[in-house]
């Protein structure tokens, strides 16, 4: 007996089992480079973002500080610049008597921890407040004491944003303080600031200063490192010509000078900054400041951070022209 049902055979095509596998590895490999481009952007997009936060905050906070030491020996026109000069633009010395001859004259003498100072020299004062050479690298930093008087007939500011009213006399200092958000580990969250405050007539002929010896406000963050030189004009005598050159040192080399210091002409400022961020990329635990080597200070487990060194040379007012001044008769 036969059926009346037709039989349709057809005959079905798909993909081999070399060709799924083909697919299969070829879906991989463009999934893993779309992985692999997303992962770099990522990376580099961290990097960029570490490094425009150090622009952001050095590279402005340097044009701030700059601004502000530019403002140092401001009225005092055309004396040459020591640690014995009268209102002399960078403070070295300080005396509560007139005994011997200071940058500083005040009733309330200025302890040690307060002057411009580098590593290896003494400090005292108030211990919270005084200079103490804190760092992230295994040399101490510095500080650096300035003073100057508003004889520009209009009011400043000084570098923590108060009002400097014509004829004021201002005195400042830069320095490493710990940040409030403490990390109590070897390497601290460090800032640079600066702390301002005025001299004032206690009487006709007395002195003290107010409102300077605190914390002061930050300039710059994340500040792993503040080093300075003094640029100075020395006397050099070659077959009895006598000519002047110009050479930087420490402040401690500057102060070690036993016979008649140099006159100080300008000022070079270092700072090594780090991210706010954590980066990808740690930055290299060596670094080269004003020619000499310092090292991170070791921390298990310490987090990336991109770091950066920037140096700046600022030069005093009515620094350079005591020869032609003293030479008018």
């Amino acid at each position: 007996m036969k059926s009346d049902i037709p039989i349709n055979i057809r005959c079905h095509q798909g993909f081999t089992l070399i060709e799924l596998m083909i697919s299969l590895v070829l879906g991989l490999l463009i999934s893993a480079a779309v992985i692999q481009v997303f992962i770099t952007s990522q990376r580099v997009d961290r990097i960029q973002n570490a490094g425009s936060e150090i622009q952001d905050s050095a590279i402005f906070g340097l044009q701030g500080l700059e601004y502000q030491l530019r403002l140092a020996n401001l009225g005092n026109d055309g004396v040459p610049l020591n640690d014995k000069t009268t209102i002399g633009g960078v403070v070295l010395t300080s005396s509560d008597d007139d005994t011997d001859l200071v940058n500083v004259l005040t009733t309330n003498e200025l302890k040690d921890g307060f002057l411009t100072r580098s590593h290896d020299m003494s400090s005292t004062g108030n211990k919270d407040r005084r200079w103490n050479g804190l760092t992230n690298t295994d040399v101490a930093s510095d500080q650096l004491t300035i003073q100057y008087t508003n004889t520009t007939g209009q009011v400043l500011q000084d570098c923590e944003g108060k009002n400097v009213e014509v004829n004021e006399r201002v005195i400042a200092r830069y320095f490493i303080a710990e940040d409030d958000n403490k990390t109590g580990l070897d390497r601290k969250n460090l800032n640079l600031n600066c702390d301002a405050g005025r001299i004032e007539k206690k009487n006709d002929t007395e002195y003290e200063y107010q409102d300077f010896g605190d914390i002061g406000q930050t300039v710059i963050r994340n500040v792993d490192q503040f080093n300075i030189r003094l640029g100075v004009k020395q006397e050099v005598s070659t077959s009895g010509i006598l000519r002047y050159e110009y050479t930087d040192m420490s402040v401690k080399e500057y102060m070690d000078i036993v016979t008649d210091k140099p006159f100080i002409t300008n000022i070079k400022i270092a700072i090594l900054t780090r991210s706010n961020s954590n980066s990808p990329d740690d930055s290299n635990s060596k670094f080269t400041i004003f020619g000499a080597e310092q090292q991170l200070k070791s921390q298990i487990n310490a987090p990336k951070y991109l770091r950066r060194i920037y140096e700046t040379n600022v030069l005093l007012r009515n620094a350079r022209v005591v020869n032609v001044i003293n030479g008018v008769s």
